[in-house]
């Protein structure tokens, strides 16, 4: 389910994202990538030492994989040689996540010379 479209492109990306921070927030593996549209899809492992109480997945690390996964789709579309920052990231929780695979997606939907929406 992969593009391949730029394998080298993914090949880099692969290579960028798939070492620290990202194993610390425990990623799994990178299940998607396309580089004309700018979407990516990341597999993360949520682990018991993530959960507070009931064994849900504390907000931080989903909104972790959320940031890493928008700057990971933005250097697929832009490039890798693009610095990606957080200006504003917003998100509301409508249910709870467990210990287990999840998946994490970003997509881009606009973007300009210095600003990317996703």
């Amino acid at each position: 389910m992969e593009d391949i479209g730029d394998e080298i492109a993914i090949k880099t990306l692969r290579k960028i994202f798939l070492k620290k921070p990202q194993t610390t927030l425990g990623v799994d593996h990178i299940i998607f990538l396309n580089t004309n549209q700018g979407i990516a899809s990341v597999c993360y492992e949520a682990k018991k030492e993530m959960c507070h109480s009931g064994g849900i997945v504390q907000g931080g690390f989903i909104t972790g994989w959320i940031d890493a996964v928008m700057a990971l789709a933005c250097m697929a579309k832009c490039g890798t040689d693009v610095l990606v920052l957080t200006l504003e990231i917003k998100i509301s929780f409508l249910n709870s996540a467990k210990i287990g695979k999840l998946i994490s997606t970003g997509k881009v939907i606009k973007n300009t010379k210095t600003t990317a929406f996703l």
